[in-house]
């Protein structure tokens, strides 16, 4: 019987393997981590321009938290979607070329790894295109809720084309690691609509007992790292301590029943 914590670690000269794609949707493999594929001169880089977008950084505030973010997430706006593309368009001007230029690359990376056909930013008929990546700065301190990502579920009373998605996979590139903590915390449980009542409204995430016995998945990303999961799967990250945790990253889902097309979004 497989074991619930087995990373798969794959370095740029590796044989692609056929069956990398359906060992994280199915979560066999929770975790598929690329490494050695960013040189340090260009992570470093990207984090250095990001200096240079500082008042464009958005702090969303809860109860239990806060997420700190440089580009807007969809999760947010599926009570009101034009709002995501109109925080979009503000932002996307100040960007940096780097950032864009990684994000590329990143997304060729995924798709020979996975062997996809298409790995593509998602567009909104009338709209335009969505964000093809977010950044996240976990502080000294900052810890990140038990939570899973749905967003058929959760901008279900929406037509927005990514949920007509089969398949969602989370991407996260790690571009500076903190000194300590920022452990990724992944659980053999997939999200269920009986779990709703572990939820507290208005709050991030969900109350530790929706997870009681259930296998777990522990992470320390090194800086540069590409780590890909399903993020149905409930997740956390750790308290970080020292410098800030910095990440890219960006969902995306499989359109087909082949798992061979792809579409993203933050």
């Amino acid at each position: 019987m497989a074991i619930f914590n087995q990373i798969r670690v794959i370095n740029p000269n590796m044989f692609v393997e056929t069956t990398w794609l359906d060992d994280i949707v199915t979560a066999r493999v929770p975790l598929l981590v690329l490494r050695n594929f960013i040189t340090p001169e260009v992570r470093e880089a990207v984090v250095d321009d990001l200096q240079s977008c500082r008042e464009k950084i958005r702090v969303s505030h809860y109860p239990n938290g806060a997420l700190t973010t440089l580009g807007p997430y969809l999760a947010k706006h599926t009570a009101a979607p034009d709002n995501y593309f109109t925080e979009l368009r503000d932002i996307q001007p100040s960007l940096p070329p780097s950032l864009s230029c990684l994000r590329a690359q990143i997304y060729n990376w995924v798709q020979h790894t996975l062997k996809l056909d298409s790995l593509r930013i998602a567009h909104e008929p009338g709209k335009g295109d969505y964000a093809g990546s977010i950044v996240r700065f976990h502080a000294n301190g900052v810890a990140n809720p038990l939570h899973n990502d749905n967003i058929v579920r959760d901008a279900a009373e929406t037509d927005l084309v990514v949920t007509q998605i089969l398949h969602q996979l989370s991407c996260v590139v790690c571009l500076q690691e903190s000194n300590a903590g920022g452990t990724l915390r992944i659980y053999n449980k997939k999200w269920s609509p009986e779990d709703e009542r572990f939820k507290t409204a208005g709050e991030l995430g969900y109350q530790s007992g929706v997870t009681d016995s259930s296998e777990t998945c522990e992470f320390s990303p090194r800086s540069g790292d590409i780590y890909l999961f399903n993020p149905a799967f409930y997740h956390e990250i750790d308290r970080v301590e020292g410098d800030t945790r910095i990440t890219m990253g960006f969902f995306f889902g499989l359109t087909d029943k082949k798992m061979k097309h792809a579409i993203a979004w933050s």
